[in-house]
């Protein structure tokens, strides 16, 4: 790891107090250096540093006897208790003392920071291989107690009772787009976009933060939360208090100019069941926003009619879409007119309420409906007609959203 730091510590250095700088490690070999000629060279007073375990000086005369040394002075850099390497300051001795422990205490921040970055890489890493797990775990051909402790290992009780939480970062990909687009003063694009990402995490952390929630980011714009909860209250108690912290972290990030669509899966109270909700979010957040063109939060309970329909076989799933609406898929604006169903359907065929909730004018309304009779053959007024292209429907979000997920 110093080896990989010593170039831009000895460069960094060197332009702030204005005297060469050297970085060796443990054995006296230049690592990094202002003076390009002499990495690689041994820098014998750094071997008495570390020796010793305190600063060395060495004027014009001591520095003539040893090899690869100048006047300056010399000091160890000490990491986790362990003298690792030295940096060394060349110049009259009395004149360059003073920026000695500045040399030095920077150059342990910088090695104490890459090792926190470096562990917290590996904690998200080991995080996200663990939800990983979950979300593959088979009761009949999985090793639970494995898990299970590969959950232990990393601080969390996977038999806690739990539930999934996917959040989708809306339009992120155009807003990354147009951040490359900015002519930025200050930072590149690069460096903008994961400050960014890492305003959003910072968010979601911060609205899940029991100790005890799972959070992992998957991608650039989705991230999962395996939430801890109370299995004392009631179903419908607990999906409340999580729709609250969904909607609080919806207005949080709203504060950064983000907004997100969100899936909520079922309770999990052991792996199979938590595996049953990862994929039960997923769905919900894949589903609701196939019905919506706006950000929201989907619980897969409230989509009951879907989760039976994705019980159908696929074959004849198929047949029964092909034989109703495959004319309406035809059109270019199909998903426009499949929005129109499913709101004059779950409106009981309100033309009020349907087109409040496509926010659309009623004579559009009348028009898309009139649209889909004509192609269809079929009375959008008559229950069973309307509620067999309902149901179609229905089914072709679902398929979608299962090849999504595969």
């Amino acid at each position: 790891m110093l080896d990989k730091l010593a170039p831009e510590i000895a460069k960094t250095t060197s332009e702030v107090i204005g005297h060469d700088v050297l970085i060796t490690d443990q054995h006296g070999i230049v690592l990094g250096s202002s003076d390009p000629l002499r990495i690689g060279t041994l820098h014998q007073a750094s071997l008495s540093t570390i020796f010793r375990r305190k600063e060395q000086t060495h004027n014009e005369m001591i520095s003539s006897t040893m090899v690869g040394v100048k006047a300056g002075i010399t000091l160890p850099i000490e990491l986790s208790g362990e003298f690792i390497g030295t940096v060394g300051i060349t110049g009259e001795p009395n004149k360059v003392a003073k920026f000695g422990m500045l040399a030095k205490k920077y150059a342990e921040i910088l090695l104490r920071e890459e090792v926190i970055n470096k562990s917290s890489f590996l904690r998200e890493k080991a995080l996200q291989s663990l939800v990983q797990e979950i979300a593959n775990f088979d009761s009949i051909h999985s090793d639970e107690m494995l898990l299970l402790t590969r959950g232990r290992e990393l601080g969390y009780d996977l038999k806690s009772c739990r539930v999934a939480t996917v959040i989708d970062i809306f339009h992120f990909n155009d807003i990354t787009s147009e951040i490359h687009q900015q002519k930025l003063k200050k930072d590149s694009p690069e460096i903008h976009i994961q400050s960014l990402k890492i305003k959003i995490e910072s968010k979601v952390k911060k609205i899940f933060s029991n100790n005890q929630d799972i959070t992992v980011s998957l991608g650039s714009d989705k991230y999962v939360v395996l939430h801890i909860l109370d299995c004392k209250n009631s179903e419908e108690e607990i999906y409340q208090n999580v729709k609250g912290q969904c909607e609080k972290l919806i207005l949080e990030l709203q504060e950064i100019g983000m907004d997100a669509s969100i899936g909520i899966g079922t309770i999990g109270n052991n792996l199979n069941h938590l595996n049953k909700s990862y994929h039960a979010a997923w769905r919900a957040l894949r589903i609701g926003k196939k019905m919506t063109n706006h950000p929201d939060i989907f619980y897969i309970k409230d989509f009951v009619i879907e989760e039976l329909l994705s019980y159908i076989h696929k074959t004849n799933a198929h047949l029964f879409i092909e034989e109703r609406i495959t004319s309406l898929k035809q059109y270019p604006d199909y998903n426009e007119l499949f929005r129109t169903i499913i709101a004059w359907c779950e409106s009981s065929f309100s033309p009020i309420k349907s087109s409040k909730e496509l926010n659309i004018h009623r004579n559009t309304l009348f028009y898309r409906l009139n649209k889909m009779e004509q192609i269809t053959q079929m009375n959008l007024r008559n229950f069973r007609d309307a509620l067999t292209l309902y149901l179609a429907v229905k089914i072709v979000l679902i398929l979608e959203s299962d090849n999504n997920e595969n």
